[in-house]
């Protein structure tokens, strides 16, 4: 079966503000590892509403600028 990939610019974004997976992790106040981000960058998950609208707001960026 083939994996649907979710192609989007979060590892950009926070690349370009100097930002770790676990600062991100830290910001999100994720129980889990940075796993769960690296899943959401490189389109394999998608975050859930609320974690999404918490990325636009630490990348200081609109929605509609993700995917």
């Amino acid at each position: 079966m083939k994996t649907v990939k979710y192609p989007n610019k979060l590892k950009e974004y926070r690349l370009n503000k100097k930002l770790t997976q676990k600062d991100v992790v830290i910001k999100l106040d994720l129980k889990e590892s940075e796993n769960r981000l690296s899943r959401w960058e490189n389109g394999i998950a998608l975050p859930n509403v609320l974690n999404f609208l918490k990325l636009c707001r630490i990348y200081e960026i609109e929605p509609d600028k993700v995917y």
